[in-house]
């Protein structure tokens, strides 16, 4: 997620990719987007927002044959849409299995993997991630003088019509992902993670897992929305 967000921020159209502060732009977004420090924020936001109980139950799940084969399909999937072609290769099989009959084998995987997506509401979550995340982005802006004099009803105004194209966004990526990354699964046992997803303790996980997640890159993404505004304002002097 570091090496992700360093490389949107990056490619941000919006910023200038050359000038003589380039190399300094590049330098404070791998500040950042530190990785230690990302990790570090994280566990400490998720140990104090996870109940002991549901934390044991999380584990066993991980520690299990499904477990660690569950979450290392994840992770390697993650990384490997980090290269271009390996997620424009994901979206259109994500396409083809949106237009292929609801009882071919691609029609029932998607099906499995839009079950694993409601049971725990990774939708609506990540849309108010996406929601909290570019609030403080234009906050950062504004306290460093890019968007000073718009008010706070102005940036809520603004943030609000992103929500379709966050949640239209969201929806593409998430079924693009999981159809990638649940391949080698076969479907009892995609039934049997989404029965541990959708269980009281696997469903608590996930919402401290966010809660978590909410708090590392809604602070992430006021530095960059400051360091951007610095950057372009460098850039038009």
């Amino acid at each position: 997620m570091a090496e992700e967000g360093r490389d949107a921020t990056l490619n941000d159209p919006a910023v200038p990719d050359t000038g003589t502060g380039r190399a300094g732009w590049e330098m404070e977004v791998a500040r950042i987007y530190d990785d230690d420090r990302m990790h570090d924020a994280f566990a400490t936001a998720l140990d104090d927002g996870l109940d002991p109980d549901v934390r044991a139950e999380a584990l066993a799940f991980a520690q299990s044959d499904l477990g660690r084969r569950v979450l290392q399909l994840e992770v390697s999937a993650r990384r490997a849409l980090l290269t271009q072609e390996i997620d424009d290769t994901a979206q259109a099989a994500l396409e083809r299995a949106r237009a292929a009959p609801g009882d071919s084998a691609q029609g029932r995987a998607l099906e499995l993997v839009r079950d694993r997506i409601a049971a725990n509401d990774l939708i609506d979550l990540n849309v108010s991630l996406g929601l909290n995340t570019s609030l403080a982005y234009y906050t950062g802006m504004a306290e460093a003088g890019w968007m000073a004099g718009m008010a706070g009803a102005d940036m809520l105004a603004l943030v609000w019509a992103q929500e379709d194209a966050i949640r239209s966004d969201v929806t593409d990526w998430a079924e693009a992902y999981f159809l990638f990354a649940y391949q080698p699964l076969n479907p009892e046992e995609m039934v049997a993670y989404i029965e541990h997803a959708r269980s009281p303790a696997g469903d608590a996980f996930n919402r401290a897992m966010f809660r978590a997640f909410d708090t590392v890159f809604v602070d992430i993404s006021r530095r960059v929305g400051a360091a951007m505004a610095r950057r372009m304002m460098q850039d038009t002097l």
